[in-house]
């Protein structure tokens, strides 16, 4: 038997909705703030700690997912691993929009999901074009973080 439920009969509407104020929302919140952190961090030191950020903040997600709900539900589940994907490319990709930011002083734009969009087609476009072991070292921190961050809630 499985550890959480897969009816669709059982989802309550009430869990749900707190599951979506809590992993959308704060996976967006945090991921701005730790993408500003790593950012600044980066600046100063020219080091990024972007995925020792998404690792930390997807557990402490997972954990406040998990409290809002009695049973864990395959809906809230895949919901969560969905919010803490979006939270992962903003706290990586943030950077790279904030200097587009700063060219433009259009401080809107950090909140504009085409320039996350751009950065991600191109992301996916140069990982498969040669081998480069920095895009391929994000995307097992993703897949890592993201996974963490999941089994918090069941």
């Amino acid at each position: 038997m499985n550890r959480f439920d897969t009816d669709l009969k059982r989802i309550k509407f009430k869990d749900l909705l707190f599951v979506i104020l809590y992993g959308g929302v704060l996976s967006v919140l945090f991921g701005i703030l730790l993408g500003f952190i790593d950012y600044f961090i980066g600046d100063f030191v020219g080091l990024s700690f972007a995925g020792i950020l998404f690792l930390v903040s997807s557990m402490q997600i997972g954990r406040m997912v998990r409290k809002q709900y009695e049973f864990p539900h395959i809906v809230y589940i895949v919901l969560t691993a969905l919010f803490l994907i979006v939270q992962a490319i903003i706290i990586f990709f943030l950077p790279y929009i904030f200097t587009v930011v700063k060219a433009n002083n259009a401080p809107e734009l950090v909140f504009d999901f085409r320039l996350y969009w751009l950065v991600l087609e191109s992301f996916a476009r140069n990982l498969f074009r040669s081998f480069n072991f920095n895009l391929w070292l994000t995307t097992i921190v993703f897949a890592i973080g993201t996974y963490i961050g999941v089994k918090q809630t069941y």
